[in-house]
């Protein structure tokens, strides 16, 4: 079961606690540099400086006329082990990749470890305000479905303007 948290308008906003070198990260995390990243290995190991993925998971994040919905792929992840927060301009997920260890592997050689481990957090702004209380989560399959109910007075109506001719 995926905890969700709600905010409220008084709390405080959350704070990232970036390395020094988060910055570059993010820059390298970006989309664009995706094939570059798998194509050559890092200068300072398996992982870039700074101990958060910050673009894992990949997510979609998509809007109806009723709801926000976030889909993020979790292969391999405990859904327990993954923190949702929602305050009211914003959506926070995060959580802990843990690195598996066989004894098997403990007795022979391993070439190559390219599974990304340890922790990672998400940050999105949600472009309305969503209903806090009748927020859905559902994972199936490696595949975290979050459906965030707008709040009524959210909900886009069509108005026809006429123009003054």
């Amino acid at each position: 079961m995926v905890k969700v948290t709600k905010k409220e308008d008084n709390q405080i906003q959350p704070h990232e606690n970036h390395s020094p070198l988060s910055f570059i990260d993010r820059f390298f995390d970006d989309s664009l540099w995706d094939s570059f990243n798998m194509m050559t290995p890092s200068l300072f190991g398996s992982r870039r400086l700074g101990s958060t993925l910050t673009s894992f998971p990949k997510v979609d994040v998509s809007e109806t006329e009723n709801e926000i919905k976030v889909v993020a792929n979790i292969p391999g992840i405990d859904p327990d082990k993954i923190n949702i927060e929602v305050g009211d301009d914003y959506l926070s997920m995060s959580g802990k990749v843990e690195k598996e260890t066989k004894d098997e592997d403990k007795k022979g050689k391993v070439y190559r470890y390219e599974r990304e481990c340890g922790e990672f957090r998400r940050e999105f702004s949600l472009p309305v305000r969503v209903n806090k209380d009748e927020i859905v989560a559902k994972a199936k399959n490696g595949v975290l479905t979050l459906t965030l109910p707008k709040m009524k007075d959210e909900r886009k109506t069509k108005v026809k303007v006429e123009i003054d001719k």
